[in-house]
């Protein structure tokens, strides 16, 4: 009996998370994605019917005799997670749904302490009334996500400590901002779908990449992959994040920026290059010289490398990415 309750357990999640990645599907997509027979799927269907994870969404034809069948979604109220997204400056709330989307709630400035964000955020949890099942962090630094300890965050010094419980057991989730915005970019960008090496360059105060190797989001052994503006700028004894400023020192910023993202692409064989933070806010010419540098110092070999800003705008891919997290954890657990 246990093994026939875990395989439908199983069952349940696979096609619960298959409905979640592709936003809206079929019965027959999930059925050729799960390889179920018409029947388990019917009754994998019906249960999460029953238990609100997934609405009916509008019919569409699907075969060339005019058969319609209904399109399944999942059901954006089934799970709330509260958003944190930590930067040097600034911290935004934001309240997250079961379909990934994020509503933003609030902007702080960011606390001298982590003790004291953590009072901020469970009094403004308190305020707000609404059960959240999670409280997902962002986090601008080195996150072991295993035992939920930030290792360092160079830029606000807040180094080695754990997230207690602040709503109920097991509420916490933490991960790197840069990780969290590749994650939203491979889960919710068309263009990503089928890329399984990847690269987000995050700009803000501080400089981090989140890593897609082998369809992987790639952390390290340390947990520290990733900390491209830690490289020393050759000539300067000063590191990378330290030395980018658009506003005093525009060309050699761009041209730095490029380098060591050709670097990563000379290394890794990317597929995609994702460039987010405060280059969103500066005219489209200023990506387009980066751009154009970037391929002028990546070897031929990698020349057809695709090159984009991020889709993520109002709300920023860290957020995006923090709810996701949220969501599949979810699913896993069930």
């Amino acid at each position: 009996m246990d093994k026939v309750r875990n395989t439908k357990i199983e069952n349940i999640k696979k096609s619960l998370k298959f409905i979640f990645l592709n936003n809206k599907t079929t019965r027959k997509e999930i059925s050729e994605y799960t390889n179920l027979s018409n029947s388990s799927i019917t009754r994998v269907i019906n249960y999460l019917m029953a238990n609100d994870f997934i609405l009916k969404s509008n019919k569409i034809n699907e075969s060339k005799y005019g058969r319609k069948s209904e399109m399944l979604m999942v059901n954006k109220n089934k799970l709330r997670i509260f958003v944190v997204d930590i930067d040097v400056n600034t911290t935004m709330f934001g309240e997250g749904y079961f379909d990934g989307t994020v509503d933003l709630l609030k902007t702080i400035p960011t606390p001298d302490s982590f003790d004291e964000l953590n009072s901020i955020v469970k009094s403004y949890i308190s305020s707000l009334n609404k059960d959240f099942f999670y409280i997902s962090y962002s986090i601008p630094g080195i996150v072991d996500i295993g035992s939920k300890r930030i290792k360092d965050t160079p830029n606000l010094k807040w180094k080695d400590f754990s997230y207690n419980s602040l709503i109920k057991n097991d509420d916490i989730i933490l991960d790197n901002d840069s990780n969290l915005s590749i994650l939203a970019e491979k889960i919710r960008s068309e263009d990503m779908k089928d890329k399984k090496n990847a690269i987000f360059i995050l700009i803000k105060e501080g400089i981090g990449s989140g890593l897609l190797l082998n369809d992987e989001i790639y952390r390290g052994f340390s947990f520290s992959a990733g900390e491209i503006g830690h490289n020393y700028i050759f000539g300067e004894k000063v590191k990378f994040e330290h030395f980018i400023d658009f506003e005093r020192n525009y060309e050699k910023t761009i041209d730095t920026i490029a380098l060591n993202i050709s670097y990563a692409i000379n290394l890794l064989n990317l597929e995609k290059v994702i460039i987010g933070g405060k280059i969103i806010n500066y005219p489209a010419v200023t990506f387009r010289e980066l751009k154009k540098r970037i391929q002028k110092y990546t070897y031929v070999n990698n020349d057809n490398v695709d090159i984009r800003v991020t889709e993520f705008n109002y709300v920023p891919a860290s957020m995006i990415g923090a709810c996701v997290n949220g969501v599949i954890k979810y699913i896993d657990n069930i």
